[in-house]
C-alpha cells in the first residue's frame, strides 16, 4: 500500500496546518500566470462551474488564504490535465483495437513499461475520479494532493511532462495564448514535502524515482499509440461514440498524436503532445464558451468542460 496520511478530528496542531496553503509561489510566476491567457481559460471554466465553495474546515480561511487555495487547485488541475488526457486517448486506441473482446483487460494492449503506465493510470482515475474532476473544496482539493504517495507521483509526472513545453518549437511561446509553463511548481512541490511533518525531506527521493518509472510508462505509452494509430482509426470516432461515461462537453476533441516517420533522434514528440493536450482543451473550451452565451442558463451544465477525459473505469 501506497504511504498515506490520514486526517482525524478533531484536529491535532500538525493537522492545523491544513488549513494553511502547502504551496508557495514568487512574484514572478504568479504574474507570468496571470498574464497567460490559456492559464485565464482554465480558471474561468472553474469559475463557470461555481467550484469555488469552501467546506467547513477551510471555510473559516482569510480572504488571502481562500484566494491562494483557488489558485493553488487552479494550478494542479491545469498540471494533470495533459496526463489524464493522455490516458483517455490511450483508453480510445485500446478499445478501438479490442473491440467487444476483452474489454476490462485494456491493458493487454499495450507491451511493457506502457502496460504498467497504463494500469497504474487506470487505478487511480477509478479512486481518485472527484480529485481529477476538481469536485469539492478547493482546499481540500490543493491538501489532499499532499495526502497520499500516488497524487504526489502523478503531480511530479505532471510536472516533468510540463517542462517538455520548454523545448517546442513554439513561434509565439510567451504569447499569451501560449500554455503556462508550469514546471515551477515542482521545486513548489519538493518545497511543501521538505517542510511538511508527517512526509519530510527523506522522501523526495524515493518519490522522484517512482514519478521517473512512471514518465517512462508515460512516453512509451504515447509512442505505441501513435505506432497503434493507424490501425484504430477508423474505429476511433465509434470507440469514443460508444462510451457510456456521461459527455463532458457537447463539441468533443481527439488528442492528434504526431506521425512516427523519421529517425529516433527526430521522434521528440512529447513537446508536440502536450501542446496537442492544451490546444485541444483550449478549443473546447472556446466553444464551450460560444454555447453558454447562447444558450439559456438551464443548459449551462452541459456545456462546461470540466476535464478533456472521460472517467471511463471499463
Amino acid at each position: 500500500m501506497a504511504p498515506h496520511r490520514a486526517f482525524s478530528f478533531p484536529l491535532s496542531h500538525i493537522e492545523e496546518d491544513s488549513r494553511i496553503p502547502p504551496f508557495e509561489l514568487n512574484k514572478k510566476n504568479v504574474s507570468a500566470l496571470r498574464s497567460c491567457e490559456a492559464f485565464q481559460t482554465i480558471r474561468e471554466l472553474l469559475l463557470d462551474r461555481k467550484a469555488t465553495e469552501f467546506c467547513d474546515h477551510h471555510d473559516r480561511d482569510s480572504q488571502e488564504d481562500k484566494e491562494a487555495w483557488l489558485l493553488q487547485r487552479d494550478i494542479t488541475y491545469a498540471l494533470i490535465v495533459p496526463v489524464l488526457e493522455i490516458y483517455r486517448h490511450a483508453t480510445v486506441i485500446a478499445k478501438a483495437l479490442l473491440g467487444n473482446r476483452h474489454i476490462f483487460d485494456l491493458e493487454l494492449v499495450f507491451r511493457g513499461e506502457a502496460r504498467g503506465a497504463f494500469s497504474w493510470l487506470q487505478c487511480f482515475v477509478m479512486e481518485e475520479e472527484d480529485w481529477c474532476l476538481t469536485r469539492g473544496c478547493p482546499g481540500c482539493i490543493v491538501t489532499h494532493a499532499l495526502v497520499a504517495e500516488p497524487t504526489i507521483r502523478l503531480i511530479l509526472v505532471a510536472c516533468k511532462l510540463s517542462s517538455a513545453l520548454n523545448n517546442h518549437p513554439d513561434p509565439r511561446p510567451h504569447h499569451s495564448t501560449s500554455p503556462p509553463l508550469l514546471d515551477f511548481w515542482q521545486h513548489a512541490l519538493k518545497k511543501a514535502l521538505d517542510e511538511d511533518p508527517f512526509w519530510g525531506p527523506h522522501v523526495w527521493r524515493t518519490f522522484e524515482s517512482r514519478a521517473k518509472a512512471l514518465e517512462r510508462g508515460i512516453e512509451d505509452l504515447v509512442e505505441q499509440c501513435i505506432e497503434f494509430g493507424s490501425l484504430a482509426a477508423a474505429n476511433i470516432a465509434a470507440a469514443d461514440g460508444n462510451d457510456d461515461s456521461p459527455p463532458t462537453s457537447p463539441k468533443y476533441g481527439i488528442l492528434k498524436l504526431p506521425p512516427t516517420s523519421g529517425p529516433p533522434e527526430q521522434k521528440n514528440w512529447m513537446p508536440s503532445v502536450i501542446m496537442g493536450c492544451w490546444t485541444t482543451l483550449l478549443a473546447d473550451a472556446a466553444e464551450a464558451k460560444r454555447t453558454r452565451s447562447s444558450s439559456s442558463s438551464s443548459s449551462v451544465g452541459t456545456a462546461f468542460h470540466p476535464l478533456l477525459f472521460r472517467c471511463s473505469t471499463t
